[in-house]
């Protein structure tokens, strides 16, 4: 081993010649250089050559590096600040659903103590608007995270208030479209609701209704939406229908000539279900009303009254009008 290193070492001490041959006619130049001279300069050259390129490629990711921090420092701060006006909206939405369900007469608090607290409060914006008042480079993620996702969870509460208070809506206007609301015929009244003396047996009784007269032939009108449940003979009432509208709420038509709407039939208010007439135990044309609630007969005259219900129903109609 030491032989071998040593004969190389012999060999690479020789001079080598390299001549400079110029093309202009100077003359040529001669420069006598050992192997091992030639070798070390080679390696030296190599490794700053390599050296060099190291460093200029750590300066290039360096400047490379510092714009795209700058770029997503310049992102960073655009997300935050949609992120801020996104919290300005949830918190107007937040008041619009409480000023809503005032106005709808629902509990506004109900909600958010079924779903915990929700909704951006000032000081989650206050906190909000402190850390974009930071530098783009102090910026968290976390924070901008937090933000984000209270953001994110404040949307999932306002859809489902949204969709309760739609449902509320929707409640509210079948109660209303299933209140009787609306006279059932053109006419005078007769006879009013309570004890009365009977035309005909001139005794004391109790009338469950109202009775309306007019012509013979004059249209006869379901007052809320419902579904017949009868619609035929009926001892003492004659030809009579029965409306089933929900909610608890049923009507009677009794004393009719004819009934145009057959039983198990949909009708809305204010369609024509019968004709009036004198049928059944009767003294003349006219058509003998009731309204039944929880079971039991009440005075027709206070839905008839009620003016409000029928508002309401005009103003749930043209919400629900479309739909």
């Amino acid at each position: 081993m030491l032989k071998a290193l040593a004969r190389f070492l012999k060999s690479a001490a020789k001079p080598v010649s390299v001549f400079i041959i110029p093309h202009n006619g100077m003359p040529s130049v001669r420069f006598n250089l050992p192997i091992l001279f030639l070798l070390v300069f080679g390696a030296l050259w190599t490794g700053t050559t390599i050296w060099a390129g190291y460093i200029a490629g750590r300066h290039f990711d360096y400047y490379v590096t510092k714009a795209d921090n700058k770029i997503l420092r310049a992102k960073m701060a655009y997300v935050t600040g949609q992120v801020e006006k996104g919290l300005a909206y949830l918190e107007m939405t937040r008041r619009t659903d409480n000023q809503l369900r005032k106005v709808l007469g629902m509990d506004p608090g109900a909600f958010n103590e079924q779903e915990g607290v929700g909704g951006p409060q000032d000081s989650d914006v206050a906190d909000f608007r402190k850390l974009l008042n930071a530098k783009a480079s102090e910026i968290k993620e976390t924070s901008l995270n937090r933000s984000i996702q209270k953001m994110q969870d404040e949307s999932r509460r306002r859809l489902s208030s949204y969709t309760e208070i739609t449902f509320y809506l929707a409640d509210k206007h079948n109660s209303s479209r299933a209140t009787p609301a609306a006279w059932p015929s053109e006419g005078r009244i007769t006879s009013s609701y309570g004890y009365r003396v009977h035309p005909l047996r001139l005794s004391t009784e109790y009338h469950s209704g109202i009775d309306i007269a007019n012509e013979a032939g004059t249209p006869v009108r379901a007052t809320a939406d419902g579904v017949v449940r009868h619609a035929g003979w009926a001892q003492g009432y004659g030809m009579c229908a029965v409306l089933d509208h929900g909610f608890g709420y049923s009507t009677l038509y009794g004393h009719m000539s004819e009934i145009v709407a057959k039983e198990g039939t949909v009708v809305k208010r204010g369609q024509i279900i019968g004709r009036m007439g004198s049928t059944g135990t009767s003294t003349g044309n006219h058509v003998h009303y009731e309204v039944w609630t929880g079971g039991l007969p009440r005075d027709p005259m206070k839905y008839l009254q009620a003016g409000a219900t029928a508002a309401a129903s005009g103003l749930f109609d043209g919400i629900f009008g479309g739909l």
